[in-house]
């Protein structure tokens, strides 16, 4: 029979899975062109608080953030850091949404093994892999510093758990969740226990939180209840407070959920007192102030306009050399209008709407970068946002990476006429990128040029999966790049450029297969 205690926690769990359940569900929605009202529309990245630390590298050499990670993130890594300073990982016991559905499921697990359950791995090999999650974290956070990329999300479970519907999710986080609520059956809370980063991070709070779970050893009987009932398996009954890295404060051992002697085990400050019964913080309390520290800071944050779920509408300046102090084109994201992009690259609305060959009535305030992909679907080459890039960049002599992004034939008559200090190479690449509303890409030069289907379906777009899709196979993907096949969600341009090849001649590599 559950206590008042772990009732409480259970209402406070539903509360937050919910809650990110239909975020995510809203997400989803948004990006489908409608939403659920009153709710915020922001992605799951955007809510998680480790992507706060995940992007704190970033933030602090270049003032920017790693892609899909917003203001929000940081704030509530503030948040969560505070909670785990006063109170220990209550983040990982009360909130994470990933720990509670393997709690859930371990109930199940529970009833089919009775005392077994949660005990199949020897002690030693249990105590050493509870160190893997710390070898996890600092991977994570090395590969995403030196990428400047969220790696983490391709096997990130909690991403899977809130994306599994959607096509987004790498396979490999598919399968890691897959096996983390299959072990829930046998080991209560796996992930926590062996592999999640972000609680490895806030365990290494545990020694110094104000609050503890304390033992009154003169009181104590030596039951064991307060070992048994605890999902992490910490010998509560052999310490007299506990510091250990795994303690996610559930009160699952206190005297008001399983221990028979009262106030016995409790969570109270650090610095023992004459009466501590009148110290413990008790459920009631903890939950109120966790929940009023969470939704109250992203409150006064947001008022501050400190916390945003959105991305950042302004991209980060050129440091050096042509263009130095000017916004990057190369941070244009897909989800900026066209007015965001008029303003702040000074580009008369006009020279978009001409360069492009917008709809009459198009609103450049609702009109994205991404949208172009729609316009020019059916065109047979690609023209998105990397299309866009390119035209501020050439049309205000700015620096760009020029790669297979092809422009209406509009546009490269707008930048030839705005911007007459095109070098060589770049009125050559426009040469050869020029896009004619008939529907076929045309060079000017005088040979005639052709372009195959193969050269189309291959764009900077495609992904792996994509090139599955077209049959090439596993095998043949892993000859071009040289490595095992990354994630097929990943697309081929990106892996390039994270790894410095050539998308030009990995896409004729490819092409010729699909021939």
């Amino acid at each position: 029979m559950k206590t008042k205690d772990q009732k409480i926690r259970l209402g406070v769990q539903i509360l937050f899975f919910i809650l990110v359940g239909f975020i995510a569900v809203n997400h989803t929605l948004t990006e489908a062109g409608s939403s659920i009202p009153f709710l915020a529309s922001a992605s799951v990245h955007a809510i998680c608080p480790f992507g706060g630390v995940e992007t704190f590298y970033q933030l602090v050499t270049t003032g920017g953030y790693i892609q899909k990670i917003h203001s929000s993130a940081l704030v509530l890594m503030g948040i969560v850091f505070t909670l785990t300073i006063l109170f220990g990982p209550v983040f990982c016991g009360w909130i994470c949404p990933l720990g509670s559905i393997q709690e859930w499921i371990g109930k199940m697990g529970k009833k089919l093994f009775k005392k077994r359950y949660n005990h199949f791995i020897p002690k030693k090999l249990d105590s050493a892999l509870r160190y893997l999650r710390y070898v996890l974290l600092l991977l994570v956070l090395y590969n995403t510093a030196r990428s400047g990329m969220l790696l983490f999300a391709n096997i990130d479970p909690y991403f899977a758990l809130f994306h599994f519907w959607t096509g987004e999710t790498a396979i490999a986080a598919l399968v890691i969740l897959g096996i983390t609520l299959v072990l829930s059956l046998f080991v209560e809370r796996a992930w926590c226990k062996y592999a999640c980063p972000y609680g490895a991070m806030l365990g290494l709070f545990n020694p110094i939180r104000i609050f503890k779970i304390r033992r009154q050893s003169s009181t104590c009987i030596d039951c064991g209840l307060c070992n048994n009932s605890c999902p992490m398996n910490i010998e509560v009954s052999s310490k007299e407070a506990v510091k250990d890295h795994q303690c996610i404060t559930c009160l699952n051992c206190t005297s008001d959920s399983s221990c028979p002697v009262g106030n016995t085990v409790q969570l109270m400050p650090s610095v023992k007192t004459a009466e501590p019964a009148k110290t413990k913080v008790k459920g009631p309390i903890l939950a109120v102030t966790l929940v009023i520290l969470m939704f109250g800071g992203i409150a006064a944050t947001s008022a501050l306009g400190l916390y945003s779920t959105e991305n950042q509408k302004q991209p980060n300046r050129i440091e050096s050399g042509v263009g130095s102090g000017s916004y990057n084109p190369e941070d244009i994201k897909g989800s900026y209008t066209l007015k965001e992009v008029s303003d702040l690259f000074g580009i008369p609305e006009e020279a978009l709407i001409t360069a492009f060959q917008l709809p009459q009535g198009t609103d450049l305030n609702t009109f994205k970068s991404k949208d172009l992909e729609s316009l020019y679907a059916d065109a047979g080459t690609e023209i998105g946002n990397g299309s866009l890039k390119v035209f501020v960049a050439l049309y205000k002599n700015l620096p760009i990476f020029l790669a297979d992004d092809y422009l209406p034939e509009s546009a490269v008559n707008l930048i030839i006429e705005n911007n007459p200090l095109l070098t060589e190479e770049q009125k050559n690449y426009l040469k050869e990128h020029t896009y004619k509303m008939e529907g076929t890409p045309v060079s000017t030069e005088t040979t005639e040029q052709t372009t195959t289907t193969a050269e189309f379906a291959v764009n900077g777009q495609i992904t792996f999966q994509g090139l599955l899709d077209l049959d090439v196979t596993k095998a043949e993907i892993e000859e071009v790049i040289g490595a095992p096949m990354p994630a097929t969600n990943l697309s081929v341009r990106t892996y390039c450029q994270d790894n410095g090849m050539s998308f030009s001649e990995v896409k004729a590599a490819f092409s010729a297969l699909i021939e």
